[in-house]
């Protein structure tokens, strides 16, 4: 039985990468458990439990959502169980992780972020880390200022519980150089690099389902494509000569219209488009739909004005979580790829 301290020093995915892990160790044979040891709820947008009901069900786990997150406390509330009653929060810890961890072979954890940068969470690593005798996984945002002295400060406290680091969100005209030089750097430093991903576009967007749901949409026609990412969204507002040529500069997109602009519509729908969204709340003439209809085009019908819309879309772009079946199938390609499985097994003692 061994446990996998997931953390990351900024937001870089860290549910993304213990869902991709996870759901590898399970496919290999390996009995695996979920736990979030603890939570900050106020530094979430959400209720705190949805990453947690999403692992659940990829891993098919039949613990319930309390189960796997235990420890919900305010920042104040956290630092004092990590100092002053420091006795109380490791027996707290220990007992949630010895339910979790029964029949299992390994429990992938996920942990705080800001790793090196807030107390609190820097603190957490090293105590859970060693009351679990976790191994640990860094997940690094690749940056051309990413500050290798911090890595080299963490990793020297936390000694041989450190697996190593993945670099995420890398583009991929810097793959090769991030392997040449970043990666030997680390090396160099006595730190192993298990990953350098790619930025995926897929993975930052969302899902068609969801744009309708944030924005209160009516669906026209029969959401075949619900699940489909949306990586881009662009406006309808030229003219029609040069609508396609217009559209066609960005793919897998949400196009955003107004409803009597059944010229741009039309042209939206000849290039790769994964949904249409009318605004002012005006419904579309009868070739849009029959055309949207055949290439199984989704089109949303928005009671929002078309400046209100594309503001509240970009929005929820830049909070786009992990909580798809179709980002799940991308990042394991990634993973399979670019992730150095064979070290994780071997630092978890397990058979590659």
């Amino acid at each position: 039985m061994v446990a996998l301290y997931i953390t990351s020093t900024e937001a870089t995915g860290k549910t993304a990468l213990c869902a991709g892990i996870g759901r590898k160790l399970l496919d290999q044979g390996v009995k695996v458990g979920f736990l979030m040891p603890v939570q900050l709820p106020e530094t979430n947008n959400h209720d705190g439990y949805e990453d947690v009901a999403f692992i659940k069900e990829t891993l098919a786990l039949t613990e319930s959502s309390e189960q796997l997150c235990p420890i919900r406390l305010p920042q104040a509330e956290l630092w004092r169980s990590l100092t002053t009653d420091i006795a109380d929060f490791t027996q707290k810890l220990k007992q949630a992780y010895r339910k979790i961890s029964r029949d299992k072979d390994v429990v992938v954890m996920e942990g705080l972020g800001s790793l090196g940068v807030d107390k609190i969470s820097t603190l957490a690593c090293y105590t859970i880390a060693e009351t679990l005798e976790a191994k640990v996984v860094i997940l690094l945002r690749y940056s051309s200022t990413l500050d290798i002295s911090k890595v080299v400060q963490i990793a020297d406290k936390l000694g041989q519980s450190l697996l190593g680091v993945v670099i995420n969100f890398v583009p991929e005209s810097k793959i090769e150089t991030v392997r040449l030089e970043l990666a030997a750097l680390f090396n160099e430093a006595g730190i192993k690099v298990l990953g350098i991903l790619p930025e995926i576009r897929s993975l930052l967007g969302i899902s068609v389902g969801e744009l309708v749901k944030v924005l209160d949409g009516e669906t026209l026609n029969p959401p075949e494509s619900i699940d489909d990412i949306v990586e881009n969204v662009m406006v309808g507002a030229m003219s029609l000569d040069s609508g396609i040529n217009y559209f066609n500069v960005k793919e897998n997109k949400a196009v955003v219209v107004r409803g009597d602009r059944a010229d741009m519509q039309l042209a939206a729908l000849e290039t790769s488009v994964k949904c249409l969204i009318l605004t002012n709340n005006i419904k579309p003439l009868p070739p849009v739909i029959s055309q949207a209809q055949d290439k199984h085009i989704p089109i949303v019908v928005v009671k929002q004005d078309t400046s209100a819309a594309i503001s509240c879309i970009e929005d929820i772009l830049t909070k786009a979580n992990f909580q798809s079946p179709r980002k799940l199938e991308a990042l394991s390609s990634v993973l399979d790829c670019y992730f150095d499985f064979k070290s994780l097994y071997s630092g978890l003692g397990l058979k590659a």
